[in-house]
């Protein structure tokens, strides 16, 4: 019997094409009244579909670089250079970042591989992503992007000086940089198996469905379908990404950047534009079953566990 995954993908394409016009237009209405840069990349993926906004503009990633990162440690374990069980310690206080759980652990201890990139994915923790951006290598990283022909999806620091390009862009951009159709892109290949074994595949796909920051993609779709996501935010930019497996399902990446409100808040004006992109996509393509969260949840948005 074929995996649930497997038979997915397998399973013939019965799917109708849907008119993206009407879409289309009003996603670049809410991208172009932005008071910042906005961009998005969407796809359809039982027919192909693909539409965009500033799809190959580079955006900074914040922690939506993570997948990026996540993807290279499975494919190790994939290749044999690592074991999923192999462990890290945690780094010295100065050279933690501030974050909900590890910056908090004792010395010595030594998280797994796996336990790590949990950590990184599933509650967006800054502490694993430097464990994990140390252990596997920037250049790796990078370097496997650019064979899944994402040669714009760059992690991009710390680097040396003399490394320049990749010094101008992490000047630039931060922590990471990327487009909307390469990081849409990425989503679909972990979703036809293709960024890594097909078992790796599979397990990514676990990891990015048990996702804590899940009010802006995560919140557009009922509770009962799945969703696979990552997030991320810095104050000039907000942004989310995900796989969502309902009865049509897609992809869809959503940056912003110079935003002109940079507030800490739950209703900043990056975020409340990428769950509307997210609401209409929803909508859009399920007019059988449209969805709105019941007012009674608001006050359950994450709040970063009060640390």
């Amino acid at each position: 019997m074929l995996a649930p995954l497997a038979a997915l993908l397998l399973a013939p394409n019965r799917q109708q094409p849907v008119d993206l016009g009407p879409l289309q237009r009003r996603l670049e209405a809410i991208c172009r009244n932005f008071r910042g840069r906005m961009g998005y990349s969407l796809i359809v993926l039982r027919t192909g579909q693909r539409i965009s906004f500033r799809g190959d503009e580079r955006f900074p990633t914040a922690s939506t670089i993570k997948t990026a990162v996540m993807v290279e440690a499975v494919n190790r374990v994939d290749e044999g250079t690592l074991k999923w069980s192999d462990k890290r310690p945690v780094p010295p206080e100065g050279g933690r970042e501030a974050s909900m759980w590890s910056y908090h652990f004792k010395d010595g201890v030594a998280p797994d591989l796996d336990g790590w990139v949990n950590l990184m994915i599933g509650v967006s923790d800054n502490t694993a992503t430097i464990v994990l951006r140390d252990w596997l290598g920037i250049e790796a990283i990078n370097a496997r992007m650019e064979r899944l022909g994402l040669p714009n999806t760059m992690v991009l620091g710390p680097v040396p000086p003399e490394k320049q390009r990749l010094h101008r862009l992490r000047s630039m951009f931060g922590l990471g940089v990327t487009t909307p159709n390469e990081m849409a892109r990425l989503l679909e290949l972990i979703y036809r198996g293709k960024a890594a074994s097909r078992g790796g595949c599979e397990k990514m796909i676990r990891i990015l469905g048990r996702q804590y920051w899940d009010d802006l993609i995560g919140a557009t779709v009922p509770p009962d379908v799945k969703t696979a996501l990552k997030s991320g935010a810095i104050s000039r930019s907000r942004s989310d990404t995900g796989i969502v497996f309902s009865h049509n399902p897609y992809v869809l990446c959503v940056y912003t950047d110079n935003q002109k409100d940079r507030r800490w808040a739950p209703d900043n004006e990056g975020e409340l534009a990428i769950r509307r992109v997210a609401e209409l996509v929803w909508a859009h393509l399920h007019p059988d079953r449209p969805y709105r969260p019941d007012p009674s949840y608001e006050p359950f948005a994450p709040t970063g566990g009060g640390v």
